[in-house]
């Protein structure tokens, strides 16, 4: 099975039989799956999942997802929520990504994984995923100097809510390396995405210097009017009482 990008979507209807996950990977290996099976398998196994539901549509619906499907990379996997505007959230996260951050993720921000420096970045790049739509597929990065340097990668795949709007996603989170004290979090290196529309590709650096953001604007010291006499150098203080005295 393979998806034309040029060819009009059809009705999104749910397919009359969902093929097993299984049986679909034997046919369908899109967005370079082929490379994801030898370095990253859970992420090559949930492309083949949401390329198997979908069925030649734009995306699936979020009711077709049975996370029975997934059991063989379930804990890297995870469901989000687009709330609002800017607010994607959680709704379901496994045990990895738990055990990265120190914390249950269900409810949590989706940017809380990465470094405050870089998360106005990537919730507008993540907000492009819903409205294009398109897949993400983020290369990330983690080294604080407490705790050993880490890499991953992020998926993220589309899903359309109970309302017919693009409003859920799935995807796949996995890491290399050794977590040390969690929360890790985690900088954008790069992302690559890709519209369902059109089939274009987009390849986004998005990488952000060390500590960039964290550091306040200097504040400039106030200069005072400078004092004319040793009387007022002296007595310059909030009640006019010198803090030195005169001793001839």
């Amino acid at each position: 099975m393979s998806f034309d990008p040029n060819a009009p979507a059809p009705a999104e209807t749910a397919p009359p039989a969902k093929a097993s996950p299984a049986k679909a990977s034997q046919n369908i290996l899109e967005f370079g799956t082929y490379h994801d099976a030898m370095t990253h398998p859970p992420i090559a196994e949930i492309r083949r999942y949401w390329d198997a539901l979908r069925a030649g549509r734009l995306m699936p619906l979020r009711s077709e997802v049975d996370p029975r499907d997934m059991s063989s990379f379930l804990e890297c996997c995870f469901i989000l929520d687009r709330q609002n505007a800017g607010d994607t959230r959680f709704r379901v996260a496994g045990m990895a990504l738990n055990e990265l951050m120190g914390m249950e993720l269900r409810g949590m921000h989706v940017r809380s994984v990465i470094e405050p420096a870089g998360r106005a970045a990537f919730s507008a790049t993540l907000e492009k995923m819903f409205g294009t739509p398109e897949v993400q597929d983020y290369q990330l990065s983690s080294a604080p100097p407490h705790a050993p340097a880490m890499r991953g990668r992020l998926l993220v795949l589309p899903l359309k809510g109970d309302t017919g709007e693009v409003d859920r996603a799935m995807g796949c989170f996995v890491t290399e390396g050794i977590v040390g004290i969690p929360p890790r979090r985690f900088s954008v290196d790069h992302v690559e995405r890709t519209c369902l529309k059109t089939g274009a590709r987009i390849y986004q650096e998005t990488k952000i210097p060390a500590n960039a953001g964290f550091a306040e604007a200097a504040t400039p010291f106030a200069t005072k009017p400078a004092l004319n006499t040793a009387q007022e150098r002296v007595t310059d203080t909030p009640t006019g009482v010198p803090y030195l005295r005169v001793v001839k």
